[in-house]
């Protein structure tokens, strides 16, 4: 359990990064004891805990001197990360592998205190669109926001970034912390992090890219790197989204306003107990009802009216989709501004054959 007074070093933290303040203080705030002693609860229990990296220490056996020891060769700046252990895991996909990059326990350990205190400044500042690796939300919430919000769509468009987690430039990822972040021991504590290698059949390897799949502090890390994509998507949003409402369609309008002349006239006949009266009020509602009928076939909204379109958007981690009201050509100018963002402002290169622009089916949503 936090302190009370860790607690609200913790709170403050994420006040002046919703202030748009840089932070400062982060590598003095790893001083606080019950702050490694959470670390440990927190990953103590998962799967993989146990597993050694590229030393012989595990999770067992932590003790308030060890997380001491590690403080303070944080402090001295004599605390250097150890190389992961690479192995290749089966993808989904039949034959092809994915790397799995396995921390030393003590690596471990301060990643996950940095993790932390990075998800202090970060969550306040995250986008409701952004689903993966972030508390109370998952691939389910992001499937629920698709059904929920995305009703009409027409065009979606599919992006799959090339080899993400291998491919994330370091001065890039560097260059956006410090936006946030102005603790610069703090800073190069995770630049150590990124540069420590890895270690794959007994032979080591540098890495210039990336951040490890399987680190602890990867995924926060592979957010705060596409939170710049979400930003520049809201404003695309901004921009690209036009009209209130779609405009009725002709069909629609008509048969509308012929039940509502209809319902009138018997309405005024409401009255007239007349055997003839009653057998007009009767044809009046029997063509009413038919009307009605004919009605729920009908599209209310003209899907292409041009005054009218929608920009939706939701990411998963490196999964992301764009969903269009417009036309195919608005969609492909979208496309193509993502990808120039991307190549341009992030250093990502996109799988040509994995992305692409869709139609939906019928009712999809």
């Amino acid at each position: 359990m936090l302190s009370a007074r860790t607690g609200d070093k913790l709170r403050a933290i994420s006040d002046v990064a919703r202030k748009g303040r840089r932070v400062n203080g982060l590598r003095r705030m790893m001083n606080h004891p019950d702050l490694w002693m959470e670390a440990y609860l927190h990953i103590q229990g998962n799967e993989g805990a146990l597993t050694r990296g590229t030393t012989t220490t595990t999770m067992d056996g932590y003790s308030p001197e060890r997380a001491a020891n590690l403080v303070e060769l944080i402090r001295e700046r004599r605390y250097k990360p150890n190389p992961v252990r690479r192995v290749n895991i089966p993808k989904k996909v039949a034959g092809k592998m994915r790397p799995l990059g396995i921390p030393s326990a003590d690596d471990k350990l301060v990643q996950e205190v940095v993790r932390s205190l990075l998800e202090r400044i970060y969550e306040p500042l995250f986008k409701d669109n952004s689903h993966g690796f972030r508390p109370k939300r998952s691939c389910h919430t992001a499937l629920r926001t698709i059904q929920r919000v995305w009703t009409g769509t027409k065009w979606f468009i599919d992006i799959d970034i090339k080899g993400y987690f291998d491919s994330m430039s370091h001065d890039v990822l560097m260059g956006l912390l410090e936006k946030r972040i102005e603790d610069t021991q703090f800073l190069d504590l995770i630049r150590d992090m990124l540069d420590a290698g890895y270690v794959e059949s007994w032979q080591y390897h540098k890495t210039y890219s990336g951040t490890p799949q399987g680190g602890i502090v990867s995924p926060i890390l592979a957010n705060i790197y596409l939170h710049e994509l979400d930003e520049f998507m809201e404003q695309k949003k901004q921009e690209f989204d036009r009209g209130k409402v779609r405009r009725r369609t002709i069909e629609w309008t008509r048969t509308t306003n012929n039940m509502g002349y209809l319902r009138r006239k018997i309405e005024a006949l409401q009255g007239d107990t007349t055997p003839e009266a009653i057998a007009v009020r009767r044809g009046y509602e029997q063509q009413t009802q038919e009307m009605a009928a004919t009605q729920k076939r009908l599209p209310a909204s003209d899907p292409l009216d041009p005054d009218y379109r929608r920009l939706f958007y939701v990411r998963y981690a490196d999964d992301y989709l764009i969903g269009i009201i417009g036309s195919k050509q608005e969609a492909k100018a979208v496309f193509d501004d993502v990808k120039t963002f991307l190549n341009t402002k992030l250093q990502l290169a996109i799988s040509e054959e994995k992305s692409g622009i869709h139609q939906a089916l019928g009712h999809f949503l």
